[in-house]
């Protein structure tokens, strides 16, 4: 499945603050078997080094759930289309979706 997240052209994006914050939600996650990779920020939300969970968009809202319970805050999250060489982001709140 990690194979068809690297290649599918919408996906959801879940970024924090810090990369221990990414790696409790690695952890978290992993731990419930939840499917997902952990890549580097993209360059179009932030310039800066960091680690974002990449999903399916059809399972942010249960990602975002897992990680309010399990205390893990997050810096942002966003609905990427690729179309071409573009990405198109739509950064979203927690809370619509």
């Amino acid at each position: 499945m990690q194979q068809n997240l690297m290649e599918i052209p919408n996906y959801g994006i879940i970024t924090f603050a810090s990369t221990s914050y990414a790696l409790k939600a690695e952890k978290v996650m992993k731990g419930l078997g939840k499917i997902f990779m952990i890549i580097p920020t993209p360059r179009e939300i932030s310039t800066s080094c960091g680690l974002a969970i990449k999903l399916e968009p059809e399972g942010l809202k249960e990602f975002l759930q897992i990680l309010a319970v399990e205390k893990v805050p997050v810096q942002g999250v966003y609905r990427i289309e690729e179309e071409g060489k573009n990405k198109i982001l739509h950064p979203i709140s927690p809370q619509e979706d």
